[in-house]
């Protein structure tokens, strides 16, 4: 089988010649840009700098000679607007920074917090208030909240969608230009147009805007829909509006070039629990999802994937209903997310892309041995019958040990056969 292949055997639910591997072929499935300097290194590949792609988590871009050595059978055509703010102009610039050589995007603008930090400025614009701080010591960026005062009596939904509406030509021109490179792709190609993303806690800030108005704080949002339900109704209705209108767009340029459109990131689930009830869940959430996966499944080939970390156990029924095809990262660390649970309970009715191996422990601080044992375990759980996608439970993070990273390559390798 090709990559391509394979991935569509494993959505399809049948038994594919291998488990397909992914690493940097969506937004959660990224390393940090320290790990991928160290891999490119390992595999004894060109010396180059690593692009800075998402500069929230500070991941880096990984090049098709490091996707060939590590075996990956997935790939990303990125947003073209990324974290705060920053589009993809196609211009990079150098920056070092964790001891490694970066290019960061033109529209990467930092400044010293004055304590051995980073601010960081919405659209790489230094007159706006920054938007995102990276603490000294740190290795990612943290939104910045600059909530305004909120009049309850003279509240606008169009506040809290500042940040949305008709794609722009800009970006229509982005994609074509990058999906034309994917043309004929020998892997799975995701596509990752952003906009769908109802009350993301990484989204709720604004970090893309230079002066944010509406409801701004994580804590107030994750109130909003008991306090102002209509206007919550309101900003996800115009929002899913939005993504449909540019979705139609998006489909005349990508067609059958991509094969999986990465819908969403919103969490629903903490360490412990979920992070609303399933009523508000059902509200809030779902009629907006199956509008928008229901328009993708009558109108593309594309599959659908969202992402949730944390215990989402009993929101797994709802996603599907949601009309999700997968679901990253499978935090199997979570409480209820019990590997073989998953897999006895929905694994039939959903793609699991992830929880091959805990990122929280296993990964960062276990031994090579423990990681591979932990990988073949969850290989051998998860890939029956097809329905799975390797990769680590969420990015792999600053400071793993890249003979642990290299363990989980390989551990893959070795249930898969070898390469």
């Amino acid at each position: 089988m090709t990559s391509k292949e394979r991935v569509k055997c494993a959505f399809s639910h049948q038994q594919p010649d291998k488990v397909p591997l992914d690493f940097g072929g969506m937004s959660c499935s990224q390393m940090h840009v320290t790990i991928i300097d160290k891999l490119r290194k390992y595999y004894g590949l060109e010396p180059r700098p690593i692009r800075l792609w998402d500069v929230f988590g500070m991941t880096g871009l990984i090049d098709d000679d490091l996707k060939d050595a590590i075996g990956t059978d997935v790939e990303m055509v990125r947003a073209f607007n990324g974290c705060f703010g920053i589009s993809d102009t196609g211009k990079w610039k150098e920056y070092r920074m964790f001891d490694v050589d970066l290019l960061v995007p033109e529209q990467f603008e930092v400044a010293d917090d004055g304590k051995g930090g980073l601010l960081i400025y919405p659209q790489g614009d230094r007159a706006a208030p920054p938007s995102g701080h990276m603490p000294a010591g740190g290795y990612y960026f943290d939104n910045i909240e600059r909530q305004e005062e909120i009049d309850e009596d003279d509240m606008h939904a169009d506040d809290n969608l500042q940040e949305y509406g008709p794609i722009s030509e800009a970006a229509l021109a982005y994609y074509r230009a990058e999906l034309a490179k994917y043309k004929g792709s020998k892997r799975a190609v995701v596509l990752d147009p952003g906009g769908a993303a109802l009350g993301d806690a990484s989204q709720i800030a604004g970090p893309g805007l230079k002066h944010p108005k509406g409801i701004r704080s994580v804590a107030d949002w994750y109130m909003a829909p008991l306090l102002y339900p209509d206007y919550v109704h309101e900003v996800f209705r115009r929002q899913t509006d939005y993504v449909l209108e540019n979705w139609k767009k998006l489909h005349e340029i990508a067609g059958d070039i991509a094969d999986i459109i990465y819908v969403c990131g919103t969490d629903f689930g903490a360490q412990q629990s979920q992070m609303c009830s399933g009523a508000a869940f059902d509200e809030f959430y779902m009629p907006y999802y199956q509008k928008v996966t229901g328009w993708v499944h009558e109108n593309t080939a594309w599959k659908t994937l969202k992402h949730s970390c944390g215990a989402v156990y009993p929101f797994i029924p709802k996603f599907i209903e949601s009309g999700f095809d997968a679901l990253n990262p499978v935090q199997c660390s979570a409480a209820g997310m019990e590997p073989q649970r998953l897999k006895d309970d929905f694994g039939d009715r959903i793609l699991y892309w992830g929880g091959g191996v805990d990122t929280q422990k296993v990964l960062p601080f276990g031994t090579p041995e423990e990681v591979r044992r932990q990988v073949l375990e969850r290989c051998e759980i998860f890939s029956k019958n097809g329905g799975y996608i390797f990769n680590s439970i969420h990015i792999v993070q600053y400071g793993t040990p890249i003979e642990n990273v290299v363990a989980m390559i390989d551990a893959v390798h070795e249930f898969n056969g070898g390469r």
